[in-house]
């Protein structure tokens, strides 16, 4: 049974390797479908709801951890197509989630997102986005 145990170790590592280096490519560039977005600020609406919520992204990398905002975390590919892409990402203690953003135009997206939010409550929701222009500069 030992044996049996090693074997899956290395399975373990190969595939924790193979996730590593899928995330490096992440943080190398951006996906050819989030590098088409428009930079700045987002109105982001919950589908079916009124209340909209704005986020500043110069990055569109950004928009993959809307509930973890700032807080550095490990991302792993799992879906980079030509219209969408799907990201899982790890922050450690402060959740995880996984994000698909659908690109209808660059600047319109529609983003699904789950997860565990940094205060540890899940969350699973559906926003449509639409770039609102420039993000606001600096308090002086």
């Amino acid at each position: 049974m030992g044996r049996f145990v090693g074997l899956g170790n290395r399975y373990v590592a190969a595939a924790l390797a193979v996730g590593l280096i899928g995330g490096a490519a992440i943080a190398a560039g951006p996906f050819a479908v989030l590098a088409g977005l428009d930079r700045g600020r987002w109105q982001f609406k919950v589908i079916g709801g009124a209340v909209a919520r704005e986020v500043c992204a110069p990055d569109p990398l950004r928009l993959v951890q809307l509930n973890h905002p700032g807080a550095p975390c490990a991302r792993f590919t799992i879906e980079d197509a030509a219209d969408h892409v799907t990201i899982q990402y790890n922050c450690g203690p402060r959740g995880y989630g996984k994000t698909t953003i659908k690109v209808q135009d660059p600047g319109q997206i529609r983003l699904d997102t789950q997860g565990i939010s940094s205060d540890g409550r899940p969350f699973d929701t559906s926003y449509e986005g639409r770039f609102a222009g420039a993000c606001a500069p600096p308090p002086r």
